[in-house]
């Protein structure tokens, strides 16, 4: 069966579907063009008024622009439409302030024999569902032939592998592009207002495209599938070496630059160290990205024809494809149990070593 929903997603995959490329063209237009507008009109201008938020012990030497926002400000008649609702408000404050005065707070009584029963058959039903829920799960689960349980184990290998190769390459690149924006107010201008649009594209979108130019070239569907990881998971980074960059004192910059640090020096010192915990939360969202990105990326389907990649993913969309309830439900516990080991031997290590050693405040 097939479930849609009118809109620019649904419009991209049928014309992936049928093989369309002129179609694709006019989908990722309309979307970008709507990425640019949404841009222009809504998020610099908040990112323009939120700079009136910040605090800082020295002054900044370039600040975000906003035509739009400029417009707002320069306006009359948002001048007076701010003007009235701002009288409105008061009216209506003053109205609910008459109509419920604000009373002391009455000493916590405690809860009647009705409401403990209550409670407790809503407990009761609840922990019901859960054991139904969980029997149901069961069932399935002792239904799936023991030669699939292999089939799973290789295929989380496999996407783990994908998974870690995406999150090395992102690394590689938003470190040092996320630093350099980061602490260049002047190259922040002009390039983050880019990136941000960049990064607002989808790449689910672009994936047909990828898929077709890489579809001939060895390994072609696994590199495709790595490459889908990464445009799904870079943005996480990068937009958060940028915020730590950013947050660097300004003081600690100055202190660097009169000790004449070199840039070894100063990256050992100063940037990593102030980074750390920036890339330890963009990297749990990236990889959480790149596992979520797998299930796309592993199973294609373009023109007709069906690509596929050994991994979770690829198992869990094809079993959502054949109604294998049984495949399916192994296969997304196998990602979630993956996923959740990971983050508690791991990431969460290295979330407490960020806690106590490289925090600055």
């Amino acid at each position: 069966r097939d479930f849609r929903l009118p809109g620019l997603g649904a419009y991209l995959q049928e014309a992936a579907n049928q093989g369309n490329l002129h179609a694709i063209f006019l989908g990722l237009t309309a979307l970008i063009l709507l990425i640019v507008l949404l841009d222009q009109f809504i998020w610099r201008p908040l990112i323009a008024w939120s700079e009136r938020f910040t605090l800082e012990m020295t002054e900044r030497n370039v600040t975000t622009s906003s035509w739009f926002y400029e417009a707002i400000r320069a306006s009359t008649v948002m001048d007076w439409i701010g003007r009235v609702l701002n009288a409105i408000g008061e009216r209506f404050d003053a109205w609910t302030l008459q109509r419920w005065p604000f009373k002391a707070g009455k000493p916590e009584t405690p809860p009647s024999m009705g409401q403990r029963m209550v409670w407790g058959g809503l407990g009761l039903l609840v922990l019901a569902s859960i054991g139904y829920g969980a029997l149901s799960a069961g069932w399935l689960l002792m239904r799936l032939p023991p030669g699939q349980w292999g089939a799973i184990g290789i295929a989380l290998v496999a996407t783990t592998l994908r998974v870690l190769i995406a999150l090395l390459i992102a690394l590689a690149w938003t470190v040092p592009v996320g630093v350099a924006i980061g602490m260049n107010p002047r190259l922040a201008a002009w390039l983050q207002p880019l990136v941000q649009m960049v990064a607002s594209i989808p790449a689910t979108a672009l994936f047909p495209i990828l898929v077709l130019a890489l579809i001939t070239l060895p390994g072609g569907v696994n590199l495709a599938a790595i490459l889908l990881m990464l445009l799904g998971t870079q943005w996480y980074l990068l937009f958060n070496v940028i915020a730590g960059a950013s947050t660097i004192p300004q003081d600690l910059r100055y202190t660097a630059d009169l000790l004449q640090l070199s840039r070894w020096e100063r990256w050992r010192t100063l940037i990593l160290p102030a980074l750390f915990p920036f890339l330890v939360t963009g990297s749990i969202t990236a990889s959480g990205g790149a596992w979520n990105a797998s299930i796309v990326a592993e199973y294609v389907q373009f023109g007709g024809k069906t690509f596929t990649a050994t991994g979770l993913g690829a198992l869990i969309s094809l079993a959502t494809a054949h109604g294998d309830y049984p495949l399916l439900l192994a296969s997304t516990l196998a990602m979630i149990l993956a996923v959740i080991i990971i983050n508690r031997i791991f990431w969460r290590r290295l979330y407490r070593l960020a806690e106590e050693r490289y925090r600055l405040e």
